[in-house]
């Protein structure tokens, strides 16, 4: 089994909620995050001087989704083409063995 760990735009949520049903995924968990990114500073103006905010806050979600190792290639592809957008902070995709689970309801 794998772990698929997408950090998205917020924007982009509904996108790849709705393509991951299309493939079969029935099951995933989500929370919103925020992040900083240092690469794409924010250029502004303070009382006539211009400032570089290089610690602006960026709005993302974050999916978790453990899937078959069959399954992985299929889900992470489908990430990262229903999360494109082509500009610079689009995301990140993580993927990690799951070695082991075990369900609460039944032991």
């Amino acid at each position: 089994m794998k772990r698929i760990q997408a950090i998205i735009r917020a924007s982009k949520f509904e996108d790849v909620r709705n393509a991951l049903h299309a493939i079969g995924v029935e099951y995933f968990i989500y929370y919103e995050v925020k992040g900083v990114s240092f690469q794409n500073e924010q250029k502004g103006s303070y009382r006539g001087a211009s400032i570089i905010d290089t610690a602006a806050s960026i709005p993302r979600r974050v999916i978790e989704v453990v899937v078959p190792e069959v399954d992985s290639e299929e889900v992470v592809d489908c990430i990262k083409k229903s999360a494109y957008t082509g500009d610079a902070g689009d995301g990140k995709i993580y993927i990690s063995p799951v070695d082991h689970s075990v369900r609460i309801s039944i032991g």
